[in-house]
């Protein structure tokens, strides 16, 4: 009898130590994936612009010779349109941006400047600027690091900063569609703050 009662107690402390670990098992892969979380989103705020995200202030040239200080608006709103020449995301966004420069250009007027910018030499950017037919200044930036500060080292990118320096709305990619446009519009008529970017989990 006594053999029998402690077969019994041997079989529940089994079961309680496989009931633990299958526990532990579950804690320890809900923790993971909350590690993959947190370390997906520091990736992407690494690698991608967000809205509430400061970008610095960049002086520069256009291609025509005008001094531009990205990152700082004059009036309301800058919109800078990140791009490459080679880049065929880029090709495919030009009319779309040209389009939208001369609705913001009506709307808007001086309240809200939009900027290209080419990571390139001046004759790539000039060639790119006559063959979609930008009419707004173009500058050149090619340094590494203020090219990671504005997270534009993938392009295409689309950017409207306001007047502190905040990314107030971010396309990154292909700018193409009426959505996107709509999107970009209703943005620049918000007087209100950005929202708070998020903090992680």
């Amino acid at each position: 009898m006594f053999r029998g009662v402690t077969r019994m107690w041997r079989s529940i402390f089994v079961w309680i130590a496989l009931l633990a670990a299958s526990v532990l098992v579950a804690l320890l892969g809900w923790q993971n994936r909350g590690l993959r979380a947190d370390r997906d989103w520091l990736t992407d705020r690494a690698a991608y612009a967000y809205p509430g995200m400061y970008v610095p202030v960049v002086e520069t040239t256009a291609l025509d010779g005008a001094r531009l200080a990205l990152g700082d608006p004059a009036g309301e709103r800058q919109i800078l349109f990140f791009f490459n020449h080679t880049c065929k995301y880029c090709r495919a966004s030009a009319p779309t941006v040209a389009e939208t420069a001369r609705a913001i250009r009506k709307e808007f007027g001086d309240r809200v400047a939009v900027i290209g910018v080419c990571q390139c030499d001046s004759a790539q950017a000039a060639a790119f600027v006559h063959a979609h037919d930008f009419d707004f200044p173009v500058a050149l930036l090619n340094a590494p690091r203020e090219l990671m500060l504005y997270r534009a080292r993938g392009v295409p990118l689309l950017l409207a900063i306001d007047g502190e320096g905040r990314v107030r709305h971010a396309v990154q990619g292909v700018f193409d569609t009426r959505e996107q446009v709509d999107s970009l519009l209703a943005e620049l008529r918000r007087k209100d703050a950005p929202p708070r970017p998020r903090t992680g989990s």
